[in-house]
């Protein structure tokens, strides 16, 4: 029994002696000042060398620091003359590189490294550039939501609501097209009837400052018009512009013509005033708000003033499925006789996005 513990003992201080004197795989750098940094070296991009150690982390270097490298693995390197060279960096006794590629090993230097990266995975400056690209480009993204609400006993009631959006955007330029539908009924007698069309397009010609312009239709029998008609175009201002949250205002001229159910209409020019806020503030939701007042030039008591807000919630684990908790409202300053002059809606509705 003692001789077997004596062993193991023996075993384990001879396996510890070999592990002291077997040669630690890591990639080196060194440095200009005569720093030498074992690690592994992640990528070179930008003019600049990334080392991931165990004991500092990542390590992001200046190229101009670095006097050599070495790995102890195969590597791809592009170097200044556009050729991409794979395989083990090994350090020469001159300062110079030699990588062992498949064809024999190929000297060069530091100064001509202008991106490293692992077998396998593609140039990052090839990456980088590609999705400059796809950000310039307009892309098209749709939007339908549907709510149904219906209630039967003591009063029976029906309301149903429609709505489609598409948008192509790029950086700096962006159009829209819309469209809502409400029917409701209570006792099986209509409430509401609206119809809501229309498009704008926004251009950023100077940074944040850019100029839009708007043409919305709508069909109002609550409000006892057939057709209201507003066109408008101005200024607008980005805020705020981050993928998380966005904050645009808008300033301009603004023509209305509604007509009327009573056989009459009007015209109303006036000014446009408008604000657009999203803020994605978690993970698993976002709130957006519409601002619009429309006051008349010949008498600015006379006004429409639109406000719609939404919180948006993700259904399941899919972006595409949403779940939006909803507040319209809808203010005339002057109404048909007969008819009040705020509309509020409460809604909930179900939205698909795609692209």
């Amino acid at each position: 029994m003692l001789k077997k513990q004596t062993a193991k003992k023996l075993f384990s201080l001879f396996a510890g002696m070999a592990a002291l004197w077997m040669p630690v795989q890591a990639d080196v750098v060194e440095t200009t000042d005569g720093a030498r940094l074992t690690g592994r070296i992640v990528k070179i991009t930008d003019g600049q060398l990334t080392l991931d150690t165990s004991y500092a982390g990542k390590i992001v270097i200046d190229l101009t620091q670095v006097s050599s490298f070495s790995t102890d693995g195969a590597v791809s390197l592009r170097v200044e003359t556009g050729d991409v060279l794979v395989g083990p960096v090994n350090r020469l006794a001159d300062g110079s590189l030699e990588v062992a590629t498949a064809g024999g090993p190929v000297r060069t230097s530091t100064s001509a490294v202008q991106a490293s990266w692992a077998p396998g995975e593609r140039d990052p400056e090839a990456v980088a550039r590609e999705a400059d690209l796809a950000a310039q480009l307009r892309r098209w993204t749709y939007r339908a939501g549907v709510d149904i609400s219906g209630r039967s006993g003591n009063t029976d009631r029906l309301a149903t609501s429609l709505s489609f959006n598409a948008r192509l955007e790029g950086p700096n330029d962006r159009l829209d097209f819309y469209a809502t539908y409400a029917y409701a009924e209570d006792s099986n007698v209509q409430t509401d009837h609206q119809v809501i069309g229309g498009m704008s397009f926004t251009n950023f010609f100077s940074g944040n400052l850019g100029w839009y312009v708007r043409q919305e239709l709508e069909y109002n029998e609550p409000e006892g018009i057939d057709l209201r008609s507003t066109s408008a175009a101005g200024l607008t201002y980005r805020w705020i512009n981050q993928p998380r949250q966005r904050l645009e205002t808008r300033a301009g001229l603004s023509f209305r013509h509604e007509s009327y159910s009573s056989d009459t209409s009007d015209n109303f020019a006036g000014l446009e005033l408008g604000a657009s806020h999203y803020w994605k503030f978690a993970d698993w939701g976002e709130v957006s708000t519409e601002l619009t007042y429309l006051p008349s030039f010949d008498d600015f008591g006379t006004y429409l003033f639109i406000h719609d807000s939404g919180v948006d919630i993700p259904l399941g684990l899919s972006d595409r499925w949403r779940l939006r908790f909803g507040l319209n409202n809808r203010y005339n300053s002057d109404p048909e006789p007969g008819r009040k002059s705020m509309d509020t809606t409460y809604y909930l509705r179900l939205l698909l996005l795609w692209q």
